[in-house]
């Protein structure tokens, strides 16, 4: 079973991610890890807006696909049968990995003022400083990956906009709608 996780920035895509990891065993890949590690071996600051020039640039240079190939190859090398994958951004991405993978697509969000709070504590380079500031990030990323129309090709809705413990209820809800074992 191969699950994708996409949603709003700090909406808590990898902590979903990480729960069917915790819960089921499943395997995970980042989409945003391929990004980070390319910036590295450039000697460039991980930043978000780096980040966003950098899927924009291989796009243009390799293909709209290119972020796709890298995480169903690594699938396939691998072996992996239960995998989730978090941080699919755009509509493209998330249409070719459940077209390829026969993947189902979680979207996960939260409302703004917590998911400006939960970035402010993970502490990554290039993140708002500002709620203003957040607000304009998430417009941007909006207007970049189309956020909006990825929510619409998904499965299922998480709004971790509450608890831990309710965000742990609803992937288990998830996972039974999905007729996942532990």
């Amino acid at each position: 079973m191969i699950i994708g996780v996409t949603g709003t920035i700090g909406s808590g895509k990898n902590t979903v991610a990480n729960l069917f990891v915790k819960f089921y065993r499943f395997k995970t890949l980042n989409m945003g890890d391929y990004l980070r590690k390319i910036e590295k071996a450039r000697k460039v600051k991980p930043t978000r807006n780096n980040l966003r020039k950098l899927q924009y640039e291989i796009k243009k240079k390799y293909g709209p696909d290119v972020m796709v190939d890298m995480v169903v190859s690594d699938i396939v090398e691998r072996n992996w049968k239960n995998v989730v994958i978090s941080g699919i951004r755009d509509p493209y991405e998330a249409t070719t990995l459940k077209k390829k993978l026969k993947m189902k697509l979680i979207f996960v969000d939260a409302k703004p003022r917590q998911r400006f709070f939960r970035i402010k504590g993970r502490n990554r380079p290039g993140d708002p400083e500002t709620f203003p500031e957040f607000l304009h990030f998430d417009s941007l990323e909006e207007a970049t990956f189309h956020l909006k129309k990825t929510k619409k090709l998904a499965h299922y809705k998480i709004d971790n906009s509450k608890t831990f413990k309710d965000l742990e209820k609803q992937v288990r809800a998830v996972a039974r709608k999905l007729k996942i074992k532990k």
